[in-house]
Formats: C-alpha cells, sequence, structure tokens
C-alpha cells in the first residue's frame, strides 16, 4: 500500500495547499447569514464548527497514515469496505466537487452583482454562469497551465484580503456592536439548539476541503508524517481567520450585518466607502475564480480516476484526449455543474456541499474504528482518546444532518440511486 514515488511537497507546501483547498466563497458570503441564525453567538458558532471539523480532519490523519495513495476518502472506503462503497464514496466526491465548483461561479456573479448591476436579472446572472462554466471546460481541454498560475494568484489574493481586513478592521470596531446578548428566538433550550444546528449546518461549509488534501498524498515528502501535522495546523488556522473575520465584521456592521449579501465588503465600506467595498469585491472574486478554476480541473480528474485506477465507473469516463486531459468527464462536469447552478441559489448549493462532504467523512470514520488494530507507520499519527474521537464525529455529523432540509436531503438519496444504478450496469456490462 505504500507509494515509492519521490515526493514534491514539503510541509510548508502541504499547509498552503490546504489553506488554499479550505478557503473559498463562504467567509466572504455567510457571515450575515449566520449571524442571522445565532446572533452574537455566530463567533462562538464558528469556533464550534471549527472544533467539529477539526476532529473530523483528526480522523483523516490516520488514515492519511495508514494508505499514501492518492484519492483520499473513496481510497479508504475501498480497502476497508469493499468495492461498492469505494464507488459510492468516489460518486459522491465527484458530486461534491461539481456542486463546489457551481457555488463558487454563484459566490462570483454574487459579488460581481455589487459593481455589474445587470446581473440582478435572474436570467443573464444564469446565462453568464453557464457561459463561465463553457470557457473554464474549454479550458481545461488544453491542459493544467493556466490552472496553475491562476490558483497562485487566487491564494494570494483570498490570504491578502484577509489579513487587511482583519488587520485594519479590527481596530476601528464598535465595543456595542459586540455587546452580549440572547436572541429572541434562543431563548429556550429548544429554540437554542435549532437555531445552532441551522447556522452550524450552514457554516460548516467554510470548513470542508481538507477532505481533499489526502488526494496529493502522492505528491507529499513523507506524507505519513507530514499529512497528519499539516491537518492539524491547518485546521487551526483556519478557525482563527474565520472567528476573526466573524467579529471584526459585527463589529463593524452591527445588526447590519443581516441585511447584508456581502458582509466583508460592506463592513470595508464602513471605513473606506466605495473604494473600500471595491477592494474587497476584486479581491474576493479573484479568490472565488481561484477556486473555481481548480474545482472544474479536480472534478473532471476525480471522476476519470474512478474509471481509470480501479475501475469504478464506465470506463469511457477515463477517456482523455492527446493533451491528456478527461474529455468526457470534463463534459460530463460542466453540464452537471450548469444544471445545478439553474436548480437553486447559493445556500441551497452550500447544503448540498456539506451533505455530500458527510458521505466522504462517515465511511473515513468507521474505517477508523475499523482498522483501530493495524500498525501505522513508525512516528505516525496516532488518534489522541482512543475511540472517542470517531464517536464524537459521528456524533457531531448526526447532529449537523437533523437541520438539513428535506429537498437537501432527497437530492443525496438521489445521487445515491444514480450511482447504485451505473454500479449494477456498469459491473453487468463489464463481465
Amino acid at each position: 500500500m505504500m507509494n515509492t514515488k519521490t515526493k514534491q511537497l514539503s510541509f510548508l507546501g502541504i499547509f498552503l495547499l490546504g489553506i488554499n483547498a479550505i478557503v473559498g466563497s463562504g467567509i466572504f458570503l455567510l457571515p450575515g447569514q449566520i449571524y442571522h441564525e445565532t446572533g452574537i453567538f455566530s463567533i462562538l458558532t464558528i469556533l464550534l464548527a471549527g472544533v467539529m471539523a477539526f476532529i473530523i480532519a483528526l480522523n483523516y490523519a490516520v488514515m492519511s497514515a495508514k494508505y499514501s495513495e492518492d484519492g483520499g476518502a473513496w481510497i479508504y472506503a475501498d480497502y476497508v469496505f469493499g468495492r461498492f462503497a469505494g464507488f459510492e464514496v468516489g460518486w459522491f466526491g465527484w458530486w461534491l466537487a461539481v456542486i463546489t465548483l457551481s457555488a463558487e461561479i454563484v459566490a462570483l456573479l454574487t459579488a460581481l452583482s455589487t459593481v455589474i448591476p445587470a446581473l440582478h436579472d435572474k436570467v443573464i446572472f444564469n446565462a453568464i454562469a453557464v457561459v463561465i462554466l463553457l470557457i473554464l471546460g474549454l479550458v481545461n481541454f488544453f491542459g493544467t497551465a493556466l490552472m496553475e498560475r491562476v490558483d497562485n494568484i487566487a491564494t494570494i489574493a483570498k490570504i491578502l484580503v484577509l489579513i487587511i481586513f482583519i488587520g485594519i478592521g479590527f481596530f476601528a470596531i464598535k465595543g456595542n456592536n459586540l455587546t452580549f446578548s440572547v436572541p429572541a428566538n434562543m431563548q429556550t433550550p429548544s429554540g437554542f439548539s435549532g437555531q445552532l444546528s441551522k447556522a452550524l449546518s450552514i457554516i460548516f461549509y467554510v470548513f470542508t476541503g481538507f477532505n481533499f488534501l489526502p488526494i496529493a498524498a502522492r505528491e507529499m515528502k513523507n506524507p505519513q508524517k507530514n499529512l497528519p501535522r499539516a491537518l492539524v495546523l491547518i485546521m487551526l488556522t483556519v478557525t482563527l481567520i474565520y472567528a476573526a473575520v466573524q467579529t471584526v465584521a459585527i463589529g463593524l456592521l452591527g445588526g447590519d450585518l443581516v441585511k447584508s449579501t456581502l458582509p466583508v465588503a460592506d463592513a470595508f465600506a464602513i471605513l473606506f466607502g466605495p473604494a473600500g467595498k471595491l477592494f474587497i469585491v476584486v479581491g474576493m472574486s479573484i479568490s472565488i475564480l481561484g477556486v473555481a478554476i481548480a474545482g472544474s480541473f479536480n472534478a473532471p480528474i476525480e471522476m476519470a480516476s474512478l474509471a481509470n485506477e480501479k475501475q469504478l465507473l464506465p470506463k469511457i469516463f477515463g477517456r482523455k484526449n492527446r493533451y491528456d486531459s478527461p474529455w468526457v468527464a470534463n463534459i460530463v462536469t460542466i453540464i452537471m455543474a450548469a444544471l445545478l447552478i439553474l436548480s437553486g441559489g447559493y445556500i441551497f448549493l452550500v447544503q448540498l456541499i456539506v451533505l455530500a462532504s458527510f458521505v466522504q467523512y462517515v465511511p473515513t470514520i468507521l474505517a477508523v474504528i475499523k482498522t483501530r488494530h493495524s500498525p501505522l507507520v513508525p512516528g505516525a499519527f496516532k488518534l489522541p482518546g482512543g475511540m472517542l474521537l470517531p464517536i464524537i464525529a459521528l456524533l457531531v455529523i448526526g447532529y449537523l444532518l437533523t437541520a438539513q432540509s428535506p429537498t437537501v436531503l432527497l437530492w443525496g438519496v438521489g445521487i445515491f440511486i444514480i450511482g447504485l444504478v451505473i454500479y449494477i450496469v456498469d459491473r453487468k456490462f463489464s463481465r
């Protein structure tokens, strides 16, 4: 199971890759939504979501110490629970990448709508979204060079914008905006639990992405040691950044945060007017575009890898052109991303992403439990507390599932059934 290929990424490289994989559009667009649900407790909500994601990430750290192959959750499921489990987890993994691509396109146009009023028209919004998807799909037919360059620029943009926002905004916080008070809809135990679960099920989106990091394990130096340690540091760093952004946004906007669709940009406008808002919008647009480009590149590769590496999908999905691009998977990805954009708004896509992420998390956690007696590489990460943390992680996911809407759950069931049909048909005709 060990890979002998020379590793390329250092510990710092893994850390930066993880930050880029996790930090996307959510932190720019969702602070107002979770403030609407939980008020001042939204800061605590982010910290709690970070702890929850951290506990889940620890399970990935354990499994990455046992399997250095790229693929992450579906590789773990395939080895531990068999072919069908690996297929369904991989199938949902591809959907997760596609939904994320759709959400980032919607986020990009939402940000640009502040400077391009025509984007408030839904028909124009959807038409431009589809055009962007087609352009991304076309670019992916001709290799990866552009994606790599834009990805680096996007990483710098998002980190720079957030650091500037936190660093300057912190000193302009209005203390009375951070006064402790319990929202009216949280003053009973059931109300508190209900609002908290709603907020957590949304804000958890900003922590998804760490599960993609083990996919790059083959490119890392000593992944059994470096990847687990990097996962821990990445989750701590991201949680603190998000909590700081939420605190500054509340401190600058107060109750107006609820009405804001671009909270970070509107908060910066308090200090620097339209120029400040434009600065944030440009920075976040570059950042979001980078995530979208990376998503348009990664999703077809994930589908193709399922077809080529372990033949979990029909081989047609793994076909590549002369530029080594998985062209069939590319076409399918763009079509499904377009349909998702037309099917619902940003919050709906965020909730779908969280649900699809859970399908990655649960088998990984169960794999940790099942392989708890398997030997680890000397010096590799060992889960503290024995089986306590995996059990807590499963309870956390169960709690967050209670806040998912019936529509989102039905989508999840539908994706599972479609995957089941593809799996059965492929197995029948490949004999």
